[in-house]
């Protein structure tokens, strides 16, 4: 048998890390099979809002430990659970600092994909200088080639949320079109809020995003979004994954995300039975 080099040893080691779930003795995280994946993928309507009481429909490689994220009863938006994430100082997966599961369907093109869920922003999150997202529609890279920005982030920054999108012809961490079409004074904390979006991808300059805030329209953007060499459409993830290492623990909570085909199909607002 062939020997091989102790550092190609180490990245192959490491990259078969980085693309399994974290060992965890999570029953939530646990619960999250390929089976329950594959449902989600091919579904148009899926309410992944935890009240099965587990992570079963979602994608949990970005969870680099078992307390990165779980499902709780004490701070829910409606139902009996809602999720909770946590980041501490080191927690480094899929090259970047995070804590957050993935909805594994791929958006078609010229379509109206709906999205809505809530976010609770504990009193004591801290406010710095430097961005974290909450929730992100990440660019779907073909294997092999690398990935661009998020062509849309929902972030929070020096207590403030706001909104970027990304657009290019190709790819890139350096996108020739950027935007910040929505952004706060300041994001409240200790209170549940609802957002519910509506994106029309495309890969010419004619892509739509609607944004719901607590059941009020916030804004409408029209125009280039993504990143047209792609063959696949955006992917969507929540949690928390922030730009730089945090210094002490950072925690949000989310509940109730739908994806769907009408506003009515995602209201994070209401209370569905599983």
């Amino acid at each position: 048998m062939a020997r091989i080099a102790p550092l190609l040893l180490v990245m192959l080691l490491a990259a078969c890390a980085e693309d399994r779930a974290p060992a965890s003795t999570n029953p939530a995280i646990e619960a999250a099979t390929p089976e329950a994946a594959e449902v989600t993928r091919t579904s148009d309507v899926v309410h992944l809002d935890f009240e099965v009481g587990s992570f079963a429909g979602w994608s949990t490689k970005r969870l680099v430990a078992a307390y990165s994220a779980d499902v709780e009863t004490q701070r829910v938006r409606t139902g009996r659970y809602a999720a909770r994430f946590e980041l501490r100082h080191g927690d480094r997966v899929s090259e970047g600092w995070r804590a957050e599961l993935r909805d594994p369907y791929n958006a078609l093109y010229d379509r109206d994909t709906w999205y809505g869920f809530s976010t609770y922003l504990p009193l004591d999150y801290p406010d710095h200088d430097y961005s974290c997202v909450f929730a992100q529609w990440h660019d779907q890279a073909a294997v092999g080639e690398g990935s661009g920005k998020p062509p849309i982030a929902h972030r929070i920054m020096a207590g403030r949320f706001y909104v970027t999108t990304e657009a290019s012809p190709t790819a890139t961490t350096n996108p020739l079109d950027k935007g910040v079409p929505y952004e706060t004074m300041r994001a409240i904390k200790g209170v549940w809020h609802d957002f519910v979006y509506r994106v029309r991808w495309s890969r010419s300059d004619d892509a739509e995003i609607e944004m719901w805030k607590d059941g009020e329209r916030i804004f409408g953007y029209r125009g280039p979004l993504g990143y047209a060499d792609e063959t696949k459409g955006p992917y969507f993830k929540f949690g928390m994954y922030c730009g730089d290492d945090v210094r002490e623990p950072h925690v949000v909570y989310h509940d109730n995300y739908g994806r769907g085909l009408s506003y009515q199909d995602v209201d994070p607002s209401l209370t569905r039975v599983p």
